[in-house]
């Protein structure tokens, strides 16, 4: 049966809802669209089944509501109880309205669900120490990213005690030295693009990661494109700016489901003789390459 049919199989008696998960929804993940009103039921056989609470949508089972997020969040309780999963494959905030994201984000919170992914793309918030506490508490174990779109302003803070394996920020202006010294320690992929991150703050990072200091680390790749890598004349690691190999390289890494491929890079080596690929180009492109290697 499908979830739609199980839903309404549900809906008969309180003896039906506790068979449903006999049809083995406790493998049932979630992807919850606030831009569209929609949570779509991904199965274990990797079928898709969407609800829709704010419009038509094609193939969807729509349910008409005066209050699409109140009627969304509603139904979101019901799949907790009835199919007994509280898997987010993918929560996605939609672009305007963070009362919405905050509503189910407690729900979420509340319930303990485990979140694979969330994109975050609200472009303007006023409620930022709402939003850190939010994502300090929020169960996101896959991938935290930011759109664009998403201006958060210089003093605002991710407190997390452990970031997602994979960090990708698209106007990373508030990412700042610290944050990203942290999030090495539990992430495997960090990517920040609109950084404001500077060439003395990477210098301080490679010296860090040279002397060995970052025993946790669990990241294998850096990139970042920062407005302020913008110097030719600077030294790091007692080397000039720009940082590349004269000869044409190329160095790849896969490690789980992440791939990483470094071009023209140079390699160096901690004090635990960790080897590690660094490309570091200023002037014209400003990007940092950093991939640990095997």
């Amino acid at each position: 049966m499908t979830p739609f049919e199980l839903f309404s199989l549900s809906q008969c008696s309180k003896r039906c809802t506790e068979l449903v998960p006999l049809a083995g929804t406790k493998d049932y993940q979630y992807i919850i669209d606030l831009s569209n009103f929609t949570i779509t039921i991904r199965t274990g056989s990797i079928q898709q089944y969407t609800f829709s609470f704010g419009g038509t949508v094609p193939d969807a089972f729509s349910i008409s509501s005066q209050n699409p997020i109140l009627e969304l969040k509603r139904f979101l309780l019901k799949f907790f109880d009835v199919f007994r999963s509280k898997q987010i494959r993918w929560f996605d905030t939609g672009i305007q309205n963070f009362d919405n994201f905050k509503s189910i984000s407690e729900t979420l919170i509340e319930r303990e669900c485990s979140i694979w992914k969330l994109h975050f793309q609200i472009q303007q918030v006023k409620e930022t120490e709402e939003l850190e506490n939010i994502l300090s508490k929020l169960q996101i174990t896959s991938c935290l990213s930011f759109a664009k779109s998403v201006n958060l302003g210089l003093r605002f803070k991710c407190k997390r005690l452990k970031f997602p394996q994979e960090l990708r920020i698209d106007n990373a202006l508030w990412f700042g030295i610290d944050q990203l010294c942290s999030a090495v320690n539990s992430s495997v992929k960090i990517e920040l693009h609109g950084s404001l991150l500077s060439i003395e703050d990477m210098s301080s990072f490679l010296e860090k990661w040279m002397a060995g200091e970052f025993r946790e680390m669990t990241t294998f790749l850096i990139q970042i494109h920062s407005h302020r890598f913008d110097s030719n004349d600077a030294r790091v690691l007692g080397m000039q700016l720009s940082i590349q190999s004269q000869q044409l390289t190329v160095h790849r890494r896969f490690l789980g489901r992440f791939y990483g491929c470094v071009y023209n890079g140079i390699i160096v080596k901690n004090v635990d003789g960790v080897s590690a690929v660094l490309k570091f180009e200023t002037g014209d492109f400003n990007i940092f390459h950093f991939m640990v290697l095997a």
